[in-house]
């Protein structure tokens, strides 16, 4: 039986309960991915307008950018295993209470849910980094983190292609009983193998917070605020910038390359596959090129690509301008998605143990926020028609800023662990003077 490569094995020896940990993770990920997918056709199909979609999609915004903070805050310095219990319990819940009372045309109760649902979200990935970080060795770290991202592009792919083979069935027959496999009943069964993953963390362990950790919810160290502050700015930028463009690549290649939806579907799926092998390759990247080529390395390729891919609208009579931004569209993700463990790591490492619920927190409303504020940005400088690829070249200016702001942090990750490497004198020795 042929061995596995080094770095794959070392995913062998990760904790059982970080293998749990994940397993819970991707089924909460498949409702993300159905959501992604089939939310918006869904809703459009009970005849709701897009001002009204535009505004229950932004419950799940609104509940993230108000209470992230003083989640992050409660959470601080507490055992997160029955908030994880209770977000994963809540978050499918809340996700089958929102596909009914639209069904029943329940729109009060209907914003109420896509609201619970956002919280329940919002305790997720709050919990999430730092209690994986408590359950692994720091040497197991880098996997750990990996391993967690991977499970988007598995949920993506495994609820893409489920998702296309249900809608493909249409309708079968059953005991007499017609059953019809549309947006609604494909919601519906990415959304109850979400309901798994309540059961699985409830078997996660339950480490305490580190000693000294503070506990008084509304206390924040004086000196942690510039600390705080140098390692959100290159967050607000990215999360900006992505806001700007990532999430309309869509409209994008319909308008300009007049791409349809399935190869448009077709393309993220292999991006998506990619994304997940590039996200395990993570921690040997991080240790043959350090936290530059894992962080600034790949992330300023994946800026490269971006503008590359915005700049085809430029040439599009050009024969290559299509398959150009196509191939730039794959290659770009999973090299953005690679940052994603090692900024994470070296963010969580960089803010100490008494700050990482607040950071996830801080995190989330600024992506929460950041998108919500780039869209409209967005919807304004499309209708004064400025070209897509403008907004692409803006997006990677963007992005670029807030790689070089993780320089800065870098360099002070690098020196402090420096210090902590270099000997103190021996007992008994003279100190120099």
């Amino acid at each position: 039986m042929p061995r596995l490569p080094a770095w794959l094995d070392r995913y062998r020896t990760l904790p059982r309960c970080v293998i749990l940990f994940a397993c819970g993770q991707f089924l909460i990920n498949l409702i993300n991915t159905a959501q992604f997918l089939l939310l918006n056709l869904f809703l459009k199909a009970h005849h709701l307008d897009d001002p009204t979609i535009a505004a229950l999609s932004s419950q799940r915004f609104v509940a993230t950018f108000f209470l992230a903070i003083p989640a992050g805050l409660w959470l601080r310095g507490q055992r997160l295993k029955m908030p994880l219990v209770i977000g994963a319990t809540l978050f499918p819940l809340m996700a089958l209470a929102a596909l009914e009372t639209v069904r029943f045309e329940a729109m009060g109760l209907a914003n109420v849910c896509f609201l619970l649902m956002g919280f329940a979200g919002l305790i997720l990935n709050v919990a999430s980094l730092p209690l994986t970080l408590r359950m692994v060795p720091p040497e197991k770290s880098s996997e750990a983190l990996s391993l967690l991202f991977a499970t988007w592009a598995a949920a993506s792919i495994c609820g893409g292609l489920l998702s296309s083979t249900l809608q493909g069935i249409g309708e079968i027959s059953l005991l007499g009983t017609r059953f019809r496999f549309d947006e609604y009943a494909t919601l519906l069964v990415l959304t109850v193998a979400g309901l798994g993953a309540p059961f699985i963390y409830a078997r996660l362990p339950n480490p305490p917070p580190a000693p000294g950790v503070a506990r008084r919810w509304l206390h924040v160290h004086r000196a942690d605020m510039p600390v705080l502050l140098r390692s959100l700015t290159p967050t607000l930028c990215i999360a900006t910038g992505a806001g700007l463009s990532i999430q309309f690549l869509n409209l994008f290649f319909n308008t300009v390359h007049h791409v349809d939806a399935a190869r448009y579907s077709a393309y993220g799926t292999v991006s998506n596959v990619l994304v997940l092998f590039a996200g395990l390759l993570v921690p040997e990247v991080k240790r043959k090129f350090g936290w530059r080529g894992a962080i600034v390395g790949v992330q300023g390729m994946a800026v490269l690509l971006l503008a590359v891919m915005g700049l085809t609208e430029l040439w599009t009579a050009m024969w290559w301008a299509l398959p150009m931004a196509v191939l730039c569209f794959i290659v770009r993700q999973p090299l953005m998605s690679m940052a994603g463990p090692a900024i994470s790591e070296l963010t969580m490492s960089y803010v100490g143990e008494r700050n990482r619920e607040l950071m996830s927190a801080c995190n989330g409303a600024i992506w929460s926020g950041s998108w919500w504020l780039a869209a409209r940005v967005f919807q304004v400088l499309r209708a004064a028609e400025l070209p897509y690829w403008m907004v692409f070249i803006t997006t990677s200016v963007l992005y670029l800023a807030g790689t070089l702001f993780y320089l800065k942090i870098i360099r002070e990750t690098d020196r402090r662990e420096a210090e902590e490497t270099v000997p103190g004198p021996p007992d008994g020795a003279p100190n120099p003077t």
